[in-house]
């Protein structure tokens, strides 16, 4: 990932005097994920933040667990579409009321809840700068009213961060004048620590993790799986799928090979990865859709498991030199750069301590640093 603007790289993140942020992010409602903001904090960063009191994530409902936080507030949202919901005003309104250094929105520029936490800030007549955040790798030209959140929010923004570059190249060809700089999501990298492991032998254990939906591939690796007896595959997750995925097994006659092993809380993550061999992320994309970012390659490159993933999206820019691309939605591709890990002598040693290395990236503490410069930059600039 490029280097952040604002503060030079010798600069820590807790230089200067420190900021007064208000960060708003419905994702937060997992409780792994406010690490970024419980880094900020020890930084100096005076921050709140507001997640949403409940949110699917993953195929499952998470409700807000506070977890020792006391400066994140859970609010009730109305609506479950990422983009077309909005949190409840009163818990806004009061704390828009408040004197901030700046506004961060976690949120895409066209939803509802940036519109409506902009509206509000207007109406509390406060002029305190805003950062927003976006995914969006596809550029799309919503109808209105997005197409106008989007404009007036990117126009009067003092910066943006996004996961992907390809999305902050999208965000300045739509108008933002303001820096756009990618920080990418972030791992705990203690908790993903590898366990001490030989390379495999003649068999190789695949590993799935993600909502079982389609675009995600789970059947792509089912049928991957059957051109070679070598390869075994754990799927973990659901979703609406399951039941397809679950006859196509039988199908196949991979009952003995392969396991469906349905949802596994955040917490149990890290020992899921280390029953893998390799990780398959062969995300197939849509029309309107590709992968934004990933997490699940970081996660398993943190764990010492190579990871074998779809060229599609930002899943390149995420696994870079330490995995194995394959054309996504080809059973055969696929089949063929897992068994790589068998067949090359070295390579699966190789791409482990590739991705060991390259997860680094992608610790809280250096997604937080990376954040705060940007913070720093767009109080100076707004």
């Amino acid at each position: 990932m490029p280097p952040v603007a604002g503060l030079t790289g010798s600069e820590s993140a807790g230089v200067g005097a420190p900021l007064r942020v208000l960060r708003i992010s419905h994702s937060a409602v997992v409780t792994a994920w406010r690490q970024r903001e419980r880094e900020l904090r020890m930084s100096e960063v005076d921050l709140t933040l507001l997640s949403a009191a409940q949110w699917e994530e993953g195929g499952s409902l998470v409700r807000f667990d506070p977890a020792g936080d006391d400066f994140a507030r859970a609010v009730r949202t109305f609506g479950r579409h990422p983009n077309r919901f909005v949190y409840d005003p009163r818990p806004l309104w009061r704390e828009l009321g408040s004197k901030w250094d700046l506004v961060d929105l976690h949120e895409e520029p066209f939803g509802l809840a940036v519109a409506e936490v902009l509206v509000l800030r207007w109406l509390r007549r406060r002029r305190v700068p805003f950062v927003v955040y976006s995914a969006q790798n596809l550029y799309k030209r919503y109808p209105p009213p997005f197409r106008w959140l989007e404009r007036w929010s990117l126009r009067r923004a003092a910066g943006a961060y996004t996961c992907n570059e390809d999305a902050a190249r999208i965000l300045r060809r739509k108008g933002l004048d303001a820096p756009a700089v990618v920080i990418p999501l972030g791992i705990d990298i203690d908790r993903y620590e590898p366990a001490v492991r030989a390379a495999p032998g003649e068999t190789l254990k695949v590993g799935f993790v993600g909502r079982l939906i389609p675009h995600k591939g789970a059947d792509v690796l089912l049928r991957a799986v059957a051109l070679d007896d070598r390869l075994s595959a754990e799927i973990v997750g659901s979703g609406p799928d399951s039941a397809r995925l679950a006859d196509l097994v039988h199908e196949l006659g991979l009952a003995a090979r392969v396991s469906l092993c349905g949802h596994v809380d955040e917490e149990e993550t890290p020992a899921v990865y280390r029953r893998f061999d390799a990780l398959a992320v062969p995300s197939v994309p849509t029309p309107g859709w590709v992968e934004q970012f990933g997490r699940v390659v970081v996660e398993a490159q943190a764990s010492g498991v190579p990871v074998v993933a779809s060229r599609s999206g930002a899943l390149p820019e995420v696994v870079g030199d330490a995995g194995i691309l394959v054309e996504p939605g080809d059973p055969v591709a696929l089949c063929r750069g897992l068994v790589r890990l068998l067949d090359e002598p070295g390579r699966w040693a190789e791409a482990r301590a590739g991705g060991l290395a390259a997860s680094t990236r992608c610790s809280w503490s250096r997604v937080a640093a990376d954040q705060l410069r940007l913070y720093r930059s767009a109080v100076t600039s707004g």
